[in-house]
């Protein structure tokens, strides 16, 4: 290599957090004192003061369940307690399974099913395949978001048990359509980001996942997450009906869209047609983004002890593309996490009618949206536009018949609530 080649490197400032949308300083980088010193983003727009819970769950496991159902109403150790936290009640209804067999789960599912629950939870001692597509396909299939827990994770001691049952929580909350908080931003650029990743079920056909992103009053709140394409066949008419459907909903909650930015997890080529045709006539501008997260590039600090970057580290190798370190050690040279930190590396499709003075703006607009992550918090930093994607996808491959899934989104009890977390 050239002793003359540089590359140009710096640390991304990590993204304001938007709380209380009702209160105008509810804005804090630290989730846990935002949520209790505000609440949830949104606290006085959330329908339910009291969210309905089943659980599942053997006889034998009863009194770790109620150890459970205890923590989760009012807290343990750093989780101050449901209602503390998200400014709305848990209630919960306990199901008792008499053995491990599917047709002793699927009977208490059926009682789940006829009350209409808000939220389930399913707890098993091993976790059976079979059992858990039975259980996704058949709550989600009615509606009823739920959550599969592993009994070892709640049968350990108070001090760990506080950390998995504030994640546990954190995602329930989002579950039943709850926004815990979401990306302040200070551009008033009206915009649009689509995220599409995708996996492959059991039969190794391919699904894609889509998830929506709007700015919304000054901040980025996920809109909806759409029905998944199970195939490539039908994968160009559903991205052309996706887009149509998210500008005629933005429009008609804000104002006309001004930009269209996607993330895509493979580098667009058959996308790039379908975008030229959708937007035609509009004065819609379009950035085609991919987020190669299986880069050969590996990101190293040789002047800190564990050789791990800052988090947020950006490294720009062209005008069009930059390697981006969402994940990394911390300012107090921690990191939770084993290994050395996954490189995204970015690239902006030449295709793209936006100009490329944009680019620096949506590298930063990608690590804010890692910071969306509602599956815990400590969970890691990855987009939320990809990794949602991906979770969709992922899930729906694992259920029973996934070729229903279109008509369980059609009913419309899922579309506004992140049911796959």
């Amino acid at each position: 290599m050239d002793s003359k080649f540089q590359l140009y490197s710096k640390i991304l400032e990590k993204p304001s957090l938007r709380f209380n949308y009702a209160l105008p300083n509810s804005i804090d980088k630290n989730l846990r004192r935002g949520l209790i010193n505000s609440g949830p983003y949104d606290s006085n727009l959330f329908p339910k003061s009291r969210i309905k819970a089943a659980v599942i769950f053997h006889l034998l496991q009863e009194n770790n369940v109620i150890r459970f159902e205890n923590a989760m109403k009012n807290g343990l150790g750093i989780f101050k307690g449901f209602s503390k936290t998200f400014r709305t009640n848990i209630d919960f209804v306990d199901f008792k399974a008499t053995d491990f067999s599917k047709k002793s789960y699927d009977f208490c599912l059926n009682q789940v099913i006829k009350n209409n629950y808000d939220l389930c939870y399913v707890i098993f001692d091993t976790i059976d395949s079979k059992i858990y597509s039975l259980v996704k396909t058949r709550l989600l299939g009615n509606g009823i978001p739920c959550q599969v827990i592993n009994h070892n994770k709640i049968n350990i001691p108070d001090d760990q048990l506080q950390w998995i049952i504030e994640n546990i929580a954190l995602a329930s909350y989002a579950k039943v359509g709850g926004t815990p908080w979401v990306i302040h931003a200070v551009e008033d650029k009206p915009e649009i980001v689509i995220g599409v990743s995708r996996a492959m079920d059991r039969s190794r056909k391919v699904i894609v996942g889509f998830t929506t992103v709007f700015k919304h009053n000054g901040d980025f709140i996920l809109f909806h997450s759409k029905s998944p394409i199970i195939g490539w066949e039908k994968y160009e008419e559903g991205l052309g009906v996706l887009i149509r459907e998210a500008i005629e909903e933005y429009t008609k909650r804000e104002k006309t869209p001004k930009s269209v930015v996607f993330h895509f997890h493979k580098n667009p080529g058959r996308e790039i047609n379908v975008i030229k045709k959708e937007l035609e006539g509009l004065d819609i501008e379009y950035a085609l983004l991919h987020l190669n997260s299986f880069s050969n590039f590996k990101l190293f600090d040789t002047t800190h002890k564990t050789c791990t970057p800052l988090a947020g580290l950006e490294v720009n190798l062209s005008r069009n593309s930059a390697l981006l370190l969402s994940d990394g050690r911390s300012e107090t040279g921690t990191r939770p996490y084993l290994g050395v930190p996954s490189v995204l590396e970015i690239t902006m499709n030449k295709s793209s009618t936006m100009d490329l003075g944009e680019f620096p703006r949506l590298i930063k607009q990608i690590y804010d949206f890692a910071h969306i992550n509602w599956r815990g918090f400590n969970a890691k930093t990855i987009p939320v536009t990809i990794n949602y994607s991906y979770l969709i996808a992922r899930l729906i491959g694992n259920l029973e018949s996934i070729e229903a899934w279109n008509a369980i989104i059609a009913n419309g009890k899922l579309v506004d609530k992140a049911w796959f977390l």
